[in-house]
């Protein structure tokens, strides 16, 4: 029974997506200072759900294509906000930032 082009592309969105999602969160876990994680997590989130939402989208159910849409919206929207009110905040605190001028980072 052959598979649908549709299902081939979906899977290949959600792999795409748990692939930037775990790479955000390893991320997270090696970056030095709050602003790169920082980074890490609003990239990670922004292109792994989008990933995720493109995915669900060839379901061809009408009522998720759009719920899909509307949390995409809603994600362009709120997440480099989010992203921007937490860089606030820890400048706010004077957290400092991490320079190590190209230098590897010591195990």
């Amino acid at each position: 029974m052959p598979i649908p082009v549709a299902e081939i592309i979906s899977d290949a969105f959600i792999l795409l997506g748990l692939t930037v999602m775990t790479i955000g969160v390893i991320g997270i876990f090696r970056m030095p200072d709050v602003y790169t994680k920082l980074h890490a997590a609003s990239k990670a989130v922004f292109l792994g759900v989008c990933s995720l939402l493109v995915a669900v989208s060839f379901s061809g159910n009408p009522e998720i294509i759009a719920r899909s849409v509307l949390i995409g919206i809603l994600l362009v929207f709120t997440t480099p906000v989010a992203a921007h009110e937490i860089a606030r905040a820890a400048a706010r605190e004077q957290l400092a930032r991490i320079e190590n001028h190209g230098q590897p980072p010591v195990a």
